[in-house]
């Protein structure tokens, strides 16, 4: 036999097969790396704004010191010119508002105008008769929302007296104003304020003859805790706002009207779909409510920006932020869903809210007065967050007057 004289090199295909795996290997590894970096990327992100939701919503407030970071620039007899650096954005909003100075305060009833200079923000505000309380040029200010100093003695000359009532977690501070109705109207604030947030209300109710009680509760400061050591928008605070119920009950009370500003809308809402005593409830007047803690964290998350980018937080880092949230502090969403529980309220309730809200998404006010007409009437303004009193108080106040006698009890 001859021999072969042009024999295949025996390493040639099994070489390009081994190049054709090497490569397809090599990408195979890459994608993966890509998804194993961006789901820890993802993850990384939804764990930083848990985190961000714990402290912008969650934890409780502490006592501070007020800030006077604004500066009075000029004088006249009816208007004080006040200045901001640029970078504290706009200030003064249309309506009524506090001027606050370290020993003084006074009122501004209208908010003139605005305009950016070399030396910052400048804002003209009329003010009310002063009786010479106005403070000097260069004097450092602050802005005000609830527009009243200190209690409803020193703001509009209305004696009360300090009582304490008491729920499962400890004894609680609260104001009460004598009246002679039956009914005791019980006012809660909002989240991060404190009982001076009632002040704006407490005249119209006061005129009308109502005993009020401006509570605190849980997680304020000074006052007990929570035993999660969080706010829960309602889901355990509803109980301090029953154990005030039931102090005013044995103090004669035989229904109640309550008043609830912002998370103290959700406290207030809580209560009426959870209380045995909720039907006692002549009416409940609910201003920015807090009407589902899961849609105000996806309004807010979508007003917040990625940090160092001009991005939007992604609905999909948020959805994460949430359920890492609920391991993290025990969250129930559908607990603090009043939306959801519309069908077992039965109250009367006359609703507040702007449509210039920055904190509380306003179609959630929207919401339950379409869910329930025929106990919601929703007063619909262009304020921002608990500002529609400020914005016009015969409106609110009419408002108020107007609901009141449609709903006698």
């Amino acid at each position: 036999m001859g021999r072969r004289t042009g024999s295949r090199n025996p390493s040639s295909t099994p070489q390009f097969h081994r190049e054709r795996h090497s490569l397809v290997g090599m990408l195979l590894r890459f994608i993966s790396a890509v998804v194993v970096a961006g789901a820890a990327l993802l993850l990384l992100g939804g764990f930083y704004f848990s985190g961000e939701l714990r402290e912008g919503a969650l934890e409780p407030a502490t006592a501070t010191d007020p800030v006077y970071d604004l500066e009075i620039t000029k004088v006249t007899a009816d208007s004080v010119a006040i200045v901001a650096a640029v970078s504290s954005g706009q200030i003064g909003e249309l309506g009524v508002e506090g001027i606050a100075w370290d020993g003084g305060y006074l009122q501004a009833t209208e908010f003139v105008s605005s305009s950016e200079g070399d030396s910052g923000l400048r804002t003209d505000l009329r003010i009310t008769d002063s009786d010479g309380t106005v403070p000097p040029v260069g004097t450092a200010v602050r802005l005000d929302l609830f527009a009243y100093p200190g209690d409803p003695q020193q703001a509009f000359g209305i004696p009360f007296e300090t009582v304490i009532y008491t729920s499962d977690v400890g004894s609680f501070p609260a104001w009460f104003i004598p009246g002679g109705s039956d009914t005791w109207a019980i006012i809660v604030h909002g989240k991060g304020a404190d009982l001076r947030e009632g002040l704006r209300i407490v005249p119209t109710l006061h005129a009308l003859d109502f005993p009020i009680l401006v509570i605190h509760y849980r997680n304020d400061p000074g006052v007990a805790r929570d035993p999660s050591g969080y706010h829960r928008f309602g889901e355990t605070e509803w109980i301090d706002l029953a154990a005030a119920v039931r102090y005013a009950e044995e103090s004669g009370a035989t229904q109640h009207l309550l008043v609830g500003y912002s998370m103290g809308g959700a406290i207030v809402t809580s209560y009426l779909t959870q209380s045995p005593l909720r039907n006692r409830t002549r009416g409940a007047i609910l201003d920015s409510p807090a009407l589902s803690f899961e849609a105000i964290v996806d309004f807010q998350a979508a007003q917040t920006e990625i940090p160092f980018t001009s991005m939007k937080l992604p609905g999909v880092v948020t959805a994460l932020a949430k359920q890492i949230s609920s391991w993290r502090f025990d969250i129930d969403w559908a607990a603090t869903d009043y939306l959801a529980k519309s069908n077992e309220l039965h109250t009367p309730m006359l609703i507040f809210h702007g449509t210039g809200d920055t904190s509380v998404p306003y179609e959630t006010s929207a919401e339950m007065a379409r869910l329930r007409p025929d106990i919601v009437t929703l007063v619909t303004t262009e304020a921002d967050h608990t500002r529609s009193w400020n914005e016009s108080p015969d409106d609110y106040r009419h408002a108020i007057i107007e609901f009141l006698a449609t709903h006698r009890g």
